[in-house]
Parts: C-alpha cells; sequence; structure tokens
C-alpha cells in the first residue's frame, strides 16, 4: 500500500504522543518494515523540532521550533547524542579521523591506545601489547601513564607480559640481521625452561626467569603459559632440556609431557613435521584416498599434538608408536586403525585411510599410509573364521571348508604377525601353517615356537578338551555297524555326533534367557526407584540477617508447590527509607529542566549568533569589509587631495606635470607619491577583507560548536539529575537481593543434595546396568544343553538317519527333480513339505 507523505507525518505524530520514550532507530525499523523509502522517514522526522530534511539533529531547527516545557521525545535525545562527538556512544568506536592514538593490529583493523581515543578497549591485546613496550621504556610517556591511571594490576601485568614477548620478537630479528649485539655482551640470555642459550630474549623475560624460582608451585594453566611464551622465545629447544629445566623449578616430568603440546602445537612446527615425512620421497608407495600433500600434514598435526618436533624422534615402545623424548605412546585421531605399525589414520575419503611407520635397521621412521575400505569385509571375515575354527580346535583351511564350503585360506592374506594380534598362541597359529620362522618374526618367543612345533601332529576336541589325533573320525565296531545300517560313513557319523553335541543346550536357551531378563529387570526397577528417591529436589529452610526463605509442600505426595522469601524488618525499614529517599530524588529530577533551562537559553542565543555569522559568504564579507574601510578613508583622502593641491598651486607648480612613461599620463611628483600609497594602502585592505570574512566564518562556527556543548550539558545534565533516584533504587534492589540469598542458598543446598544423590543414584544404576550385562550376556545365558540340541535338529545328516531308521529313502526337499518332473513333481515336493498325505 503506498502511503502520502502527510499520511507518515501524521503516523509519525500519532506514535510519538502514545510512546515517547521510542528510539530513533526503533522507529526507522518501524517505517522499512512499512515499505518506507529513508527520504519518506527522513521527512517524516523533519516535522519534529530538532530535525533536518536529512533525519539528522539540527540545533538552529531545535532552539527555533522547540515547544518550551516539553519533554523531548527520546528520538530527538537519539538524534542529539548522535550528532555530539562526546556522547558516550560516540567515544565507544574507534574513529580514526578524530584526535587520539591509533595502531593497527594483524589483521589491519584500527586499535586506539591512548584512555582518551575514541574506542579504547584496555583488554585488547595489540593495544596491551603496545602499551606494554612503553611501560617497559619506563612508562613517562601520556599513553602510559593514562593506563596506569585507571588499568587493574592485572591488566598492567599483562600488558608488560605481552609487550616483553613483542619486544623479544623485534629484538631476535635486530640480532639475526646483526643490528644488536647479544645481551650481556658475549653472553647470550637463557630461555625460560631450558635454561639453554637462547636468542632475543628481553630484559623483561630474562627478570621474569630469575623470579620464577622463586615461586614454590605452579598451575597447569601456568605451565602452559610458559611452554607457549617459550615457543616464541627458544623455538628450537629440545623437550628433553625443557623437562631438565623445569624439574629445577619443583616442575616434573609428568607435568611437562601432559602440557608439552603448548609449545610444540604450533604452525610452524607442524609445517616443518610435514615437510620432513614428504622429504622421504615414499609417497609414491602410500595407498589410500587422502592426497600426500593432505596426508602428510594430518600426520604432522598428530605428531606435534604428541610434542614431536622431529620426526627423528618417534620410535617404538612397548605400549606402541611412541615419542622418544616424552616416552608416551603418539597420539591417534584413529583409534580403531592404531594397530601394529599403524599409530593414527583418517576418515577422509571413500574409504579409511591409516598412518602408519616402519623402522630401518638404524631405528629410523619411514612414514607411510594404508588404505581400507568395506571391499576388504569379505577378507576380513574369513580371517576371522579361520580364527575361530582355530580356537575350536578345527586346524587349518578346513574351518573354511566348513563354513563358506571351498578352503580359501591361501587366498585372504592372514598373516603370522595379525594371527598374533588377534591373541592366537603360537600353538593354534602353527595350525594355519606358518613356519617357525614366520610365527618367531611375528614375535613369539623361542620356547613358544618350539612347543607349537611338538603339538603339531595333535588337536584338541572341540567339547571334550582330549585330544584327538588326525584320525578323528575314527569309529569303534558298534559305531560302524551302527553306521552301516544307516547308510553313512564313519566320517558323517562322527560329524553328525559332533554337530549334535553343539546343539543340546538349545531347548533350554530360551527359558535361561528369560530368567536372566526377568531379574536383570527387577534389578533396574530397584536401582531405579532409589535413584528417584535419591534424586530429589529436597529444599531446606534458611534464615539470614537480611531474610527467610519459606517453602510449602504438599502433605500427601511431599512435592514442592511454592516457594519465597520474607525479608527481615530491618531490610524492610531500609526500604521505606530508601523509597522516601528515590521519591524525592524524582521529584528533583522532574524539576531538572527548569533549573537547566539557563542552558539552553544560552545555547539558543550561541546558534542565533552563530547562524547570523554564517548567514554571509565570505567573499560578501570581504566586499562588504573593504566597503566599510574605503567608506572612512574617503574623508581624509578628500582633505589629504584637496591639501596637496592647494600646496603645489601656493607654489606655482599646480600646472607643471613630468611623464611617467609608456601609457601613464603626465603629473607632479607628489601626485604620484600620493596615488601609489593609496594603491598600496587599498591591496592591504583587499588582503585583510579576505582574511576578515574567513575568521568571520570560523567564528560563526565556534558559536555553534559551543552552542551543541552547552545544550549537551543541558541535557547532561538532566541526565544527571536522575542519579539520586536511580542510587537509592540500586540500593533497594540491593536489599532486595540479599532478602533473597536464603532462598538462594536454600535452593543451592537443594540442588547439591539432589546432584549428590543423583551422582549415587547413578553410580546404582551404572552398577545395575554392568549387573545386568554380565547377567544377560553370553557367558551366564548360554545352556550348554539348548546348544547341543539346536545342533542335532539343524543338521541334514541327522534327517538323513532318521528316515533311514524308518525304512525310508532319503530325499532332499530342495532338489525339485528328486520328486519327478513338471506340475506333478512340484505337487509332491509341496505335499512332503508340508506332511500333506
Amino acid at each position: 500500500m503506498a502511503y502520502t507523505q502527510a499520511q507518515i507525518n501524521a503516523a509519525l505524530a500519532t506514535e510519538l504522543a502514545a510512546n515517547p520514550n521510542l528510539s530513533q532507530a526503533t522507529l526507522i525499523e518501524a517505517g522499512k518494515s512499512l515499505g518506507l523509502s529513508d527520504a519518506q522517514i527522513n521527512a517524516a522526522f523533519d516535522t519534529i523540532p530538532g530535525f533536518n530534511a536529512q533525519g539528522q539533529f539540527d540545533a538552529a531547527d531545535y532552539i527555533a521550533n522547540r515547544v518550551p516545557g516539553q519533554v523531548d521525545y527520546q528520538a530527538v535525545v537519539d538524534a542529539a547524542n548522535a550528532a555530539n562527538p562526546f556522547s558516550a556512544q560516540n567515544m565507544a568506536k574507534v574513529d580514526i579521523k578524530r584526535p587520539g592514538q591509533y595502531v593497527q593490529d594483524a589483521s589491519g583493523n584500527y586499535v586506539a591506545l591512548s584512555a582518551y581515543s575514541p574506542g579504547f578497549d584496555i583488554n585488547n591485546p595489540t593495544a596491551l601489547t603496545y602499551i606494554g613496550e612503553l611501560l617497559a621504556k619506563g612508562g613517562q610517556d601520556s599513553t602510559s601513564q593514562a593506563f596506569n591511571a585507571i588499568a587493574t594490576p592485572a591488566q598492567k601485568a599483562e600488558a608488560l607480559r605481552l609487550g616483553g614477548i613483542e619486544m623479544a620478537r623485534l629484538q631476535a630479528i635486530d640480532r639475526a640481521a646483526g643490528l644488536l649485539p647479544p645481551l650481556d655482551g658475549s653472553k647470550p640470555p637463557t630461555g625460560l625452561l631450558t635454561g639453554q642459550p637462547v636468542q632475543g630474549a628481553s630484559d623483561t623475560t630474562k627478570q621474569a626467569m630469575e623470579n620464577l624460582s622463586t615461586k614454590k608451585s605452579y598451575t597447569d594453566a601456568e605451565v602452559k603459559q610458559a611452554l607457549k611464551d617459550l615457543s616464541y622465545l627458544d623455538p628450537k629447544a629440545s623437550i628433553k632440556d625443557i623437562i631438565t629445566a623445569a624439574q629445577t623449578y619443583g616442575i616434573d616430568k609428568d607435568r611437562v609431557v601432559k602440557n608439552i603440546s603448548s609449545f610444540t602445537y604450533t604452525a610452524e612446527n607442524v609445517d616443518k613435521l610435514s615437510k620432513q615425512i614428504l622429504a622421504q620421497n615414499t609417497t609414491a608407495t602410500w595407498k589410500g584416498d587422502v592426497k600426500p600433500e593432505t596426508a602428510a600434514r594430518y600426520m604432522a598435526d598428530d605428531l606435534a599434538k604428541s610434542g614431536v618436533t622431529d620426526i627423528s624422534q618417534v620410535g617404538r615402545g612397548p605400549t606402541g608408536i611412541i615419542n622418544k623424548e616424552t616416552g608416551e605412546k603418539l597420539i591417534s585421531g584413529y583409534g580403531e586403525r592404531t594397530k601394529g605399525n599403524l599409530w593414527s589414520g583418517s576418515y577422509e575419503g571413500k574409504g579409511n585411510t591409516g598412518f602408519g611407520v616402519q623402522f630401518t635397521e638404524s631405528g629410523a621412521p619411514i612414514f607411510y599410509t594404508e588404505g581400507a575400505s568395506s571391499s576388504t569385509l569379505k577378507k576380513d571375515l574369513i580371517k576371522a573364521a579361520i580364527v575361530a575354527a582355530v580356537v575350536f580346535g578345527i586346524p587349518g583351511t578346513e574351518a573354511l571348508s566348513g563354513i563358506f564350503g571351498s578352503a580359501e585360506a591361501a587366498s585372504v592374506g592372514l598373516t603370522a604377525t595379525e594371527a598374533a594380534g588377534l591373541g592366537l598362541t603360537a600353538t593354534e597359529a602353527a595350525t594355519l601353517g606358518f613356519t617357525a620362522a614366520e610365527l618367531t618374526a611375528a614375535g613369539y618367543t623361542a620356547a613358544e615356537v618350539a612347543t607349537a612345533a611338538t603339538a603339531a601332529t595333535t588337536t584338541t576336541g572341540l567339547l571334550t578338551g582330549n585330544a584327538a589325533t588326525t584320525a578323528a573320525t575314527t569309529l569303534t565296531a558298534s559305531e560302524l555297524a551302527t553306521a552301516a545300517r544307516l547308510g553313512l560313513t564313519a566320517a558323517q557319523y562322527a560329524n553328525l555326533l559332533s554337530s549334535g553335541g553343539q546343539t543340546v543346550a538349545g531347548l533350554l536357551q530360551q527359558q535361561t534367557s528369560k530368567e536372566a531378563a526377568d531379574k536383570a529387570r527387577a534389578m533396574i526397577d530397584t536401582e531405579t526407584a532409589a535413584a528417584k528417591q535419591a534424586a530429589a529436589f529436597r529444599p531446606v529452610g534458611m534464615t539470614t540477617r537480611f531474610g527467610t526463605s519459606e517453602f510449602k509442600l504438599d502433605p500427601v505426595t511431599g512435592q514442592l508447590t511454592s516457594a519465597g522469601y520474607k525479608a527481615s524488618p530491618g531490610v524492610l525499614e531500609a526500604q521505606d527509607r530508601l523509597v522516601a529517599l528515590g521519591n524525592k530524588g524524582l521529584a528533583q529530577a522532574e524539576g531538572a529542566q527548569a533549573q537547566f533551562a539557563p542552558l539552553q537559553a544560552g545555547a539558543t542565543s550561541l546558534f542565533n549568533l552563530g547562524t547570523k555569522y554564517l548567514a554571509e559568504s565570505p567573499e560578501k564579507v570581504a566586499e562588504n569589509y573593504l566597503k566599510s574601510q574605503m567608506a572612512l578613508l574617503q574623508p581624509g583622502r578628500e582633505l589629504e587631495l584637496a591639501t596637496l593641491q592647494n600646496k603645489l598651486q601656493q607654489q606655482g607648480r599646480g600646472g607643471l606635470a613630468v611623464a611617467q612613461g609608456g601609457t601613464l599620463g603626465d603629473t607632479t611628483p607628489e601626485l604620484q607619491a600620493l596615488f601609489n600609497a593609496r594603491a598600496q594602502q587599498e591591496a592591504q585592505l583587499a588582503a585583510n577583507a579576505q582574511q576578515f570574512g574567513q575568521q568571520q566564518v570560523g567564528f560563526g562556527a565556534g558559536l555553534l560548536s559551543q552552542g551543541a556543548q552547552t545544550m549537551g550539558q543541558y541535557y547532561g545534565g538532566q541526565q544527571a539529575a536522575y542519579a539520586p533516584y536511580t542510587t537509592a533504587l540500586g540500593q533497594f534492589q540491593n536489599l532486595e537481593q540479599l532478602a533473597q540469598q536464603p532462598l538462594g542458598l536454600s535452593a543451592g543446598l537443594a540442588q547439591q543434595s539432589a546432584t549428590a544423590g543423583a551422582n549415587v543414584a547413578r553410580f546404582g544404576l551404572l552398577g545395575a546396568g554392568q549387573s545386568v550385562d554380565l547377567a544377560t550376556g553370553r557367558a551366564a545365558t548360554t545352556n550348554p544343553y539348548a546348544t547341543a540340541l539346536g545342533g542335532v535338529t539343524s543338521n541334514p545328516l541327522f534327517t538323513d538317519a532318521i528316515v533311514k531308521l524308518a525304512g525310508g529313502t532319503s530325499v532332499n526337499a530342495l532338489d525339485f527333480g528328486a520328486y519327478g518332473s513338471g506340475n506333478t513333481g512340484f505337487q509332491k515336493m509341496i505335499d512332503d513339505i508340508y506332511a500333506r498325505g
């Protein structure tokens, strides 16, 4: 909908009459939401005393059009503050166009350096760095003195610390360039923790090192900060030297190792380690979906976090791949890949990429990557099947024959090292066909390898645990007679008995699992009820000098129904007195406008006077000045000319004329001198006229500036008049908060009690959960008889035996052709399956 300017002006007037405290920003936002343009909004503001057509504060308009005694709209106050360069809102913003001291930070942003500069932030690190350098030089400059007047001890200390680091960095650059000699002549300074020579430590840092030994203990934050500072002051310090030096200050090795990444985890160190890895020139053999440069960067990142400053520090230890300097295992960003030579990895790419390291005979690390993806799943499963079969006494590739129908052990690539990593004994690994040499290389001891060789021809039965020879399928005469009657071979009969033994416990499994689940549910129910009771919110009554907490509980349910507090009589009395003082202060604030009216009148006079001075242009002022000066000189000049002419006439030289040369007319020397003097005088007057015009404009602008300051004082005085009221109100609120303290203390105690109870309940539930895990786990719920019986019923040989004992012929129900051809055969198969006919 389109609005006329008259409608917009009327709407603004109505809104301000109803809500005079609306800010200018709120009004502008409301106008924008209605689709009004800036020009329409500014034109509406122009109808309010104090605004111009650009929507900005206009002091002259305010003085000329405001209604005496009428409270100003908040929008007018906002505009006046925005126009006042010394208002709080303008002093909060950095403005390099205004007087002050400014520097630029690392991002190129301007930072105020002095306390009187607009936008000064006393906690800005860049400002503190520069101020710290000034303080280190004596602090006699005005910037340092202004800072010391308002800074806290902590801010002063931080300025000195940051300034010292920056000075050390700059001095190190100068010394490296030969522009500065070493400190203390030929004796170089020492590092904060290393005690070793370090380039560029400042006098401030040296003093800090000397003072360090006077402290008895250090927090982790202090150790981290010291290590971080050291990364700037002495980036080449060795971890060994840092640990040694730290111990002289009572900081043990574990504390240093715990926080060492504060020293080593820097962009420079990560870049260095990445370049060292790539410099090995092995990336051609790297595997995985992560680019070599990226993988090297990832590896360097983990190494730096692990306290490594050079790849030569990487070695193998009892716990895996370690940092030889600290003895700690390297940090891994990919836990599931951390095994063997793989110490970290990445999920980036289609598959998974592991980060590995191998070592030369001299112990030098060689880094590489190894890829893995879902395509390895089949081989991994086959390896798992082999291992599981070996554990149950099925040696070698027979495991695969029973699971996959073929022996694929040779194709899955299971190594002796992997077998050892999966927990197989040397004897079990030997059944997979690994030689003694392979077992030894995989880490098995000589005794274990010898035992494996001795037991190579003997295995253990699956259920009995008794030794069984390779002729495990040999049967007794009675068993052979029974097998012959059933039409089974000795091997089939042995297989039938073995499978039946695995299934006997199956019938009882459901009952066993149900009993375990019932028991677990009862345990959880008990602990949950206890947890609810322990975690219940139970407020405790509390009374202080200022008040008392009050709680009401439901007598039936025990639940909290209401909570509150009651102020003490002394607090109530003090609050009543403060209310009286506040009322007086409010009345004073109400009369402040009339009290400060002279300032407003003075500002009005200054604005009017300044406007008059600025009403004419400098050229017009100069013209008027010149005319007035010439008018003043004219009577004297006429008298002077008449006197000269009379003198010449009396001397008889009135008609005398001397040639002037060129195009100039002839005249007497006296008249020539007179008019030359007048021409020079007029030139001087013209120059003075121009200067006078500029001075008048400057004077007028100064009057307007003084008027604006006076007007600001007019508003500032009214705002300050609220101080007695707001002070009394603040004290009233403080007393109210003190009266509320018992309620807060009660709630806090109740919360702590509930939290403690919840912790106890959580431990109870955790213990119950672990008990449930044990009670419902495989070990607790497996019934061997049920397992055995299930195996018997699922074995096809068992079905064949039953059929033959009944005198029939076994038919494979899955072989359609066994029932005949065509639809007749198919129907016979269906009838057989569902026991029809």
